[in-house]
């Protein structure tokens, strides 16, 4: 007599966070919004775009990957907010499942990387190189570098060559880091893929285009906070938003209104069509410019903005 054996069983659930580490201008946020298909981080071609850790949520078949974003790790500065950026960053290396540090394929694992990956607190997980920016590499380029990154089999467990840009061999690279997660429940339900607020996005996107229309020093001495978001009752599914664009000087002001208005009209217009499309909202958003003397160094200022992260100990 011959019996029918049972099912097998599916394979348990995965779930754990993954912690995104490396210089300013790896590629780290491009990674993370090409994986989630949606863009929760802002990208610039400036360093230190990223002054928060953001994190996002990635729903995998069979798994969850939680994902922390952070700032690049670079010398702390003078400012409150640029200290806290940096250790935002080394915190949250902290206590997770795996680490993907990001290095630039075009320049190799640097000197500078090995001092950042050396110094950051001792992991429990496994650390992952990840070399971004192949397309910018020729192939028969691709092996010399690889060989080099060999010389270090101690700091990384695996190393992935893959193009954040482009999407190119990220699936190798989740699935891997799907193998190693934890088994365990959901952290977040389904459909969710990121924890950030809608006032935080709407002033990272506005900070992201003020990065991209100006030039030299100015933007890292800007801030943008949201003061009002609100429905109309005459008009549901229409949002007045107003922000506030902080400088430090009353020489930043006007290059920040541009001549007539017309680079603040600028932003205000490039902010106001990607906002829309992203929250699937209509608004009506109105900017101003204000002087504030030494906002980076303002604690609850900076806590409003979003910045919560040690900024009591960022001296």
């Amino acid at each position: 007599m011959t019996t029918t054996p049972p099912p097998s069983s599916p394979p348990l659930y995965k779930s754990g966070f993954v912690t995104i580490v490396g210089r300013p201008n790896t590629g780290k946020s491009t990674f993370l919004n090409q994986v989630l298909g949606r863009k929760v981080a802002i990208v610039t071609h400036k360093p230190q775009t990223t002054r928060s850790r953001i994190l996002g949520i990635s729903h995998r078949p069979g798994g969850q990957i939680v994902f922390l974003d952070t700032p690049g790790i670079h010398p702390p500065g003078a400012s409150r907010l640029n200290r806290a950026m940096v250790r935002t960053a080394r915190d949250a290396c902290r206590d997770v499942d795996l680490l993907l540090f990001f290095a630039d394929l075009p320049h190799g694992l640097t000197t500078a990387d090995l001092e950042i990956i050396r110094s950051l607190p001792p992991q429990t997980g496994p650390t992952f190189l990840i070399l971004n920016k192949m397309d910018r590499v020729e192939h028969h380029d691709l092996l010399p570098i690889l060989a080099k990154v060999g010389q270090f089999p101690m700091l990384f467990s695996q190393v992935f060559p893959i193009s954040a840009l482009h999407g190119n061999h990220l699936e190798p690279l989740l699935t891997k880091i799907i193998e190693l997660l934890p088994h365990g429940p959901a952290f977040f339900p389904e459909g969710q893929i990121s924890d950030q607020p809608e006032t935080f996005i709407i002033a990272e996107i506005i900070r992201e285009k003020l990065f991209l229309a100006l030039h030299q020093e100015l933007p890292y001495a800007l801030g943008v906070k949201v003061e009002t978001l609100t429905e109309r009752t005459d008009s549901p599914g229409l949002w007045d938003i107003g922000a506030v664009i902080m400088v430090e000087r009353d020489s930043h002001k006007g290059i920040v209104i541009g001549k007539g208005g017309n680079l603040l009209k600028r932003v205000g217009t490039q902010s106001r069509l990607e906002l829309e499309s992203l929250l699937g909202i209509r608004m009506h958003l109105n900017l101003w410019v204000r002087v504030k003397n030494q906002w980076r160094e303002n604690i609850g200022l900076l806590r409003s903005m979003g910045y919560p992260d040690h900024l009591e100990t960022g001296d």
